[in-house]
C-alpha cells in the first residue's frame, strides 16, 4: 500500500498542531547515537531541524510546520528520509 501525500509510515500527523511525530526505539545507546548522528547530517543537508528528545534507547522526533499552520511536502519528504535512517523495526 502506498502512502498518501499527507501521511508517512510510522508517523503521527497532527493537523491541528501542524506537526509530525514519531518515536524511534533502539537496542542500545550506540544505536540511538548512530541514528542521532545520521539525523544531524540529514538536517544539515536539507535545512530541516526537527525537535528531538532522546534517552538511552529511544529518540522522539517532531517536525513542525514552518508557518505554524500547514505542513509542506518537504516536511513529509523529510519524515520519509528519517525513516530510512532508522534500523528495521526501529519504530
Amino acid at each position: 500500500m502506498s502512502e498518501s501525500p499527507k501521511s508517512v509510515d510510522g508517523w503521527t500527523h497532527n493537523e491541528r498542531l501542524a506537526n509530525l511525530y514519531r518515536r524511534f526505539s533502539f537496542n542500545d545507546y550506540a544505536g540511538t547515537r548512530d541514528f542521532l548522528d545520521r539525523l544531524a547530517d540529514l538536517s544539515k543537508e536539507t535545512g530541516c531541524y526537527p525537535d528531538i528528545s532522546f534517552g538511552k534507547i529511544y529518540a522522539n522526533v517532531t517536525i513542525h510546520a514552518a508557518d505554524g499552520r500547514t505542513l509542506s511536502a518537504n516536511d513529509f519528504d523529510f519524515a520519509r528520509r528519517v525513516n530510512v535512517l532508522a534500523p528495521a523495526g526501529g519504530g
